[in-house]
């Protein structure tokens, strides 16, 4: 799938949901949180990092303020498993779960439906910015309506 194509996927989930996208494609690219915030000219933390990851053999994303880390002790703690039962999925099985590559991966337009965990960490902001589709692409969304959108469960994974 090219960039184009990603990009419209996303756009195309969100217009679906009664929202359009404002998406920035930034030619220096948005690979880290740093680089996404620099473009977005916002807080670190507004930078949603959105991590497929398996626990206990099953996929969710967990979507993770950028100013944070995934903290797979609380992510085992959360589902009742050891600590060695979370794990963040390769590179090739996130472009399987999601149809984008690292760096790009949006909670929509998805290959398929997966639970979804919000860092609660991420309730100090009223908007946050999520990747659209490729490493290059972000847009800028109020949380209230990435939480309803996405059907997010706020959890304390992110330290």
């Amino acid at each position: 799938m090219s960039d184009d194509e990603a990009i419209a996927r996303v756009r195309q989930a969100l217009h679906d949901l009664g929202h359009e996208a404002d998406v920035t494609i930034a030619a220096e690219g948005t690979h880290t949180a740093e680089e996404a915030a620099a473009v977005a000219g916002c807080a670190l933390g507004q930078i949603i990092k959105t991590l497929a990851v398996y626990v206990g053999g099953k996929p969710l994303l967990a979507l993770v303020a950028g100013d944070r880390r995934l903290d797979d002790r609380l992510l085992a703690m959360r589902f009742g498993v050891g600590r060695k039962q979370v794990k963040l999925a390769t590179p090739e099985q996130v472009l399987a779960l999601t149809g984008y590559p690292v760096g790009g991966v949006s909670p929509f337009g998805m290959r398929q439906r997966l639970p979804i965990l919000l860092d609660a960490s991420l309730q100090r902001f009223s908007e946050v910015w999520v990747a659209a589709g490729t490493p290059n692409a972000i847009l800028p969304l109020p949380l209230a309506d990435l939480a309803r959108y996405t059907d997010g469960e706020y959890a304390d994974v992110a330290t």
